[in-house]
């Protein structure tokens, strides 16, 4: 169900679809058919474990090569499981950097700081599936990223 870049190609018996990540230009940037020999794949699944003070987040994202930025993100910050998920994000992709500031979004002078720094910035006045999709639980809470119109239940086992 997660393998968004399958091949359509079915290994019989095992209900298993194989991969096409070669084709995935940041994942193989020398192109189609480059790929070094026996050389395993990286993938553009992030199921993520994160174990600190004693306490235990699994989170993941969907997004490409903005999974670790969304990822990130969500981790970097001392605020609630879900109001660090829906906060705006931001990407740095070569020297373009892109984000969100929807109306309850950045405060207006970090604005002015990124747009200053960055005066080719691309600016998105809302949330947007783009910067990835982050769905994390944590200790006794659960988030579900609005941009992938996830629902989270709001009590969780201790995990």
């Amino acid at each position: 169900m997660s393998n968004g870049e399958g091949s359509g190609y079915v290994l019989l018996g095992t209900g298993l679809m194989l991969n096409k990540m070669l084709g995935e230009e940041d994942i193989n940037r020398g192109g189609f058919h480059r790929w070094p020999v026996n050389r395993r794949l990286a993938s553009m699944m992030a199921p993520t474990l994160v174990q600190r003070d004693g306490q235990r987040w699994l989170l993941g994202s969907g997004g490409s090569n903005r999974i670790r930025t969304a990822l990130v993100q969500v981790l970097d910050f001392d605020m609630g499981l879900e109001d660090a998920v829906v906060a705006p994000r931001l990407h740095l992709e070569g020297s373009r950097l892109s984000f969100e500031n929807p109306a309850d979004g950045w405060p207006p002078e970090s604005e002015r700081w990124l747009q200053k720094r960055f005066p080719e910035a691309c600016r998105w006045d809302r949330r947007n599936l783009y910067f990835g999709g982050v769905h994390a639980v944590g200790p006794s809470e659960a988030a579900a990223d609005p941009r992938r119109h996830g629902t989270a239940r709001k009590q969780v086992p201790e995990l």
